[in-house]
């Protein structure tokens, strides 16, 4: 069919693809966002955790206020819609916070707020509502070199399986913290190909440097790329819509998570990315996509920038020594490990491994080393390597007289390269 070169307006989109493709059921799922957690987690598909709902008054009068974390919890209306109604509260103690504005609350101010949510202060057609807590997410160390303050998530359009258009959107002092493009928040393209980003606008204009850090808004590379696009394609699926927005932000302990599904999805994101979503809607409105995964494979060739034939894809070329993340229950600790082709299997300090609460398993490795060979014990791990994660069983030994308290071993270093004249970090960013 003939693709169209025009910008998709509002009309266009609830004409073409909102009415013909999203039954109506599956946009009341996606328009309560209670529904929406329950079928992700029905789906095994990671969401925010839950940790209260409301229905009425008597719920909140007798809620317990004490058991919320101290590290602090979200509010948010059921059916609430662009960021209306949503408090972010950090450090919660004796029944006091403050949200991401400095502004304190305490218990009887967040019971007001929730009742005002159950009258339907903050949902769509202000009809009566749901409210309910969720735990607080805690931003990925990557995007602090981005914006100081709030959540930057992620937006990406989902047809028929296929990420469409993707944009990050970033929290400003003038969006109160929140990622939200009508109240001030930039909004960036991303390359759906690479994951990395190209233009960005704010407030409708563009812009070429964060005015936080003063940073190229184009040529950065985001983190789990692969993974948040294929996280996308299976909500879309899961939420049963066929044209969707899905929300995801990248959290520092739990990785990519979805925090919303949008059956009406705005269209900002073709000014952030100077591209029109129309075209790229008619280029797979006829194929048939079988699963996400043929999806996600497809939006990479169909829709890659012109600059990603520059990006290369061989493997990257890692340093000796290089820092890895770890990752256990809620501790996040970052280490220079040493990346070793000659051992086989990773291992990690006894003492470390205690530290981080690593589950050990039954099975002993036999290893061959300098000190000799040896059965050890063993402990399931999960450490994130130059934006690769990796789950895996690493052998415990003591390490604590030697200067890394990690090997990393050939067998979880597939896709990489090893250097043996650098022992320093290269520089993996792109210059698009």
């Amino acid at each position: 069919m003939a693709v169209s070169k025009t910008v998709l307006g509002m009309n266009a989109r609830n004409f073409l693809y909102i009415r013909p493709y999203n039954k109506s059921s599956a946009k009341k799922n996606a328009d309560d966002k209670l529904k929406t957690k329950k079928i992700l987690v029905e789906n095994g598909i990671p969401a925010p955790t839950l940790l209260a709902s409301f229905r009425n008054r008597d719920e909140v009068r007798s809620f317990n206020w004490d058991s919320l974390p101290e590290s602090g919890f979200a509010i948010k209306p059921a059916r609430g819609y662009g960021g209306s109604g949503i408090i972010i509260i950090k450090h919660w103690k004796k029944n006091i916070g403050h949200d991401l504005s400095g502004e304190v609350y305490d218990k009887t101010k967040l019971e007001s707020h929730i009742f005002d949510i159950l009258d339907g202060a903050f949902s769509l057609q202000y009809l009566p509502d749901t409210a309910f807590i969720e735990d607080k997410l805690v931003q990925h160390p990557f995007f602090k070199k981005i914006t100081p303050m709030g959540l930057t998530d992620i937006r990406i359009i989902v047809f028929k399986h296929v990420p469409i258009m993707a944009m990050l959107r970033i929290p400003t002092q003038q969006s109160g913290g929140k990622a939200n493009i009508h109240l001030g928040a930039l909004a960036t393209g991303i390359d759906i190909s690479t994951g990395i980003t190209t233009s960005a606008t704010n407030n409708s204009k563009l812009i070429y440097k964060f005015p936080f850090t003063k940073k190229k808004t184009a040529g950065i590379k985001l983190p789990n790329w692969s993974d948040t696009l294929l996280l996308a394609s299976r909500t879309q699926e899961a939420i049963k819509l066929g044209f969707a927005g899905v929300d995801i932000v990248i959290d520092a302990h739990k990785g990519p998570l979805v925090l919303e599904v949008n059956s009406r999805p705005g269209l900002e994101i073709q000014n952030a990315n100077l591209q029109s979503l129309r075209t790229r809607l008619e280029r797979i409105e006829d194929m048939n996509i079988a699963s996400p995964k043929r999806g996600v494979e497809l939006a990479k060739t169909l829709f890659a920038e012109k600059f990603s034939e520059k990006v290369s894809s061989s493997p990257k070329i890692l340093p000796v020594i290089y820092p890895v993340t770890l990752k256990s229950n809620d501790i996040v600790k970052e280490i220079n490990a040493k990346l070793d082709t000659g051992a086989y299997r990773s291992s990690i300090d006894k003492k470390l491994a205690k530290e981080l609460g690593l589950e050990t398993v039954k099975q002993k490795v036999f290893v061959r080393s300098a000190s000799g060979k040896a059965y050890r014990k063993t402990a399931k791990l999960s450490f994130i390597i130059a934006g690769k994660r990796i789950n895996t069983i690493v052998s415990l030994v003591s390490r604590s007289h030697l200067t890394y308290p990690m090997i990393v071993g050939r067998l979880d270093l597939k896709g990489f390269l090893i250097n043996p004249e650098t022992d320093e970090q290269e520089d993996l960013s792109v210059d698009v």
